[in-house]
């Protein structure tokens, strides 16, 4: 029997059709393979945000709702009006005011948000808006093997499920807070590569041991990578994964290829640290290793919408990296800004780190991010990012208000989301 990877429904947004919307949710993601308790989240969360749309919607308003399987997820995306949901009940560090009827209303985005993975809202320029949330399948986590790999002649492959699992299991075990947290379910990553969203390249003996490997996202114009992940030291094996993995995606349309988290300092033979492409002045990531870029086809160039407080930090991380870029500084000329900001965060407790990003950019920007450093802080969650899309012209205008709460620029990140991603570090709460 083969299952279809997507299910869609077209309704009015209306409170009677609820159970309608729940049920094709809950339904679709048991059959793309969540377990009881993740579809029931699903639909919780795909109820609340529809609540939410129904009290704020006309009458002859319409949502599209369309459930994917991705393999070790299920992702639900509701497509509506840019002006049926109100911005602010996107924060879901804001707590509601009891005497606030819409605060009351828009309290089921933040249950939404805190009963699936992930949450997003994207803009299209047709002026449509697509919320999307995200559970992750359970994966039991495995024993780690013990000892490393008996000593043999290793060269590099595909690999098969057991030896992906075998590869995982080492990384988390020889690696652990040093790799991402995805690699203690060894489950997981044979279904993220089974996806096509990962690739992964591992050094086999022929005898079912794996001496090392490399694994790494396909994206638009930038890969990301993870690795590579040494477990025996043969000589030169660390240049055989990278070079392998090289071949494998070059020429397949991506730009480059990142590595935000380096599994062996030789990398830097074969890659450029993106920190140090930028002023030595700035400070250096916290991240245990820095940050890597690699060139893989020619860059054609791109604009790079930036606030005056970064211009020249901006430019001389282009110039470092030898990138063609035309830097415009924007500035507001009276031009209306939306009045309250939205920001997603995604966290990793194992690394304690949180990612946030912009959802929409607005004039309370800095009283909102400082609720976010607060909470998050508060969390114990204490190395805090923030990423601005420079291929985004709305974004330019945050840069004081993250200045304000303690944020300054650390690198550039080609190509990482419509246009080049400035990434800020945060140096601690201001006020605390």
């Amino acid at each position: 029997m083969n299952i279809p990877e997507t299910a869609e429904l077209i309704v009015p947004i209306a409170i009677r059709n609820v159970p309608i919307v729940t049920g094709m949710v809950e339904q679709s993601a048991t059959i793309f393979g969540l377990d009881k308790e993740g579809a029931q989240n699903l639909g919780l969360a795909a109820e609340e945000v529809f609540n939410v749309l129904a009290s704020a919607a006309r009458p002859d308003e319409k949502i599209r709702i369309v459930v994917r399987q991705g393999g070790y997820y299920v992702e639900v995306a509701c497509y509506f009006s840019r002006h049926a949901i109100p911005i602010t009940a996107l924060n879901i560090t804001k707590i509601p005011d009891p005497d606030d009827e819409s605060d009351i209303e828009n309290l089921g985005i933040i249950l939404a948000a805190k009963v699936v993975d992930r949450l997003q809202l994207v803009r299209s320029r047709q002026g449509e808006m697509a919320l999307r949330f995200t559970i992750e399948r359970r994966y039991p986590e495995q024993a780690i093997p013990s000892g490393i790999p008996p000593a043999g002649h290793y060269s590099v492959g595909e690999g098969g499920f057991e030896e992906i699992k075998q590869f995982a299991s080492r990384v988390s075990g020889m690696y652990g807070a040093n790799s991402p947290g995805f690699f203690r379910f060894p489950g997981k990553i044979v279904d993220m590569v089974k996806s096509r969203e990962f690739g992964v390249l591992l050094a086999l003996d022929g005898k079912g041991n794996v001496g090392g490997g490399m694994l790494w996202k396909w994206g638009g114009k930038m890969i990301d990578s993870f690795g590579p992940y040494i477990f025996t030291p043969q000589p030169g094996l660390v240049g055989e994964i990278v070079q392998g993995v090289l071949e494998k995606v070059g020429r397949k349309g991506a730009v480059c290829i990142v590595n935000r988290m380096p599994g062996d300092d030789l990398l830097r033979n074969f890659f450029e640290e993106l920190v140090e492409s930028c002023p030595a002045n700035r400070i250096r990531t916290t991240a245990c290793h820095p940050p890597l870029y690699r060139q893989l086809e020619e860059d054609t160039g791109s604009v790079a919408y930036v606030h005056p407080e970064v211009e020249i930090f901006v430019k001389e991380c282009y110039e470092r990296l030898v990138l063609p870029r035309s830097v415009v500084a924007t500035t507001h000329a009276g031009e209306f800004i939306e009045p309250h900001a939205a920001f997603g965060v995604q966290v990793d407790k194992k690394q304690n780190l949180a990612v946030i990003s912009t959802i929409v950019a607005g004039i309370d920007a800095e009283e909102v991010l400082a609720g976010y450093v607060a909470s998050l802080y508060d969390e114990g969650i204490t190395r805090l990012e923030f990423e601005i899309d420079l291929g985004d012209e709305t974004t330019p205008v945050l840069v004081p208000a993250l200045h304000a709460v303690g944020f300054i620029p650390c690198y550039v990140l080609p190509w990482g989301g419509r246009g080049d991603i400035l990434v800020f570090e945060c140096q601690g709460p201001r006020g605390f």
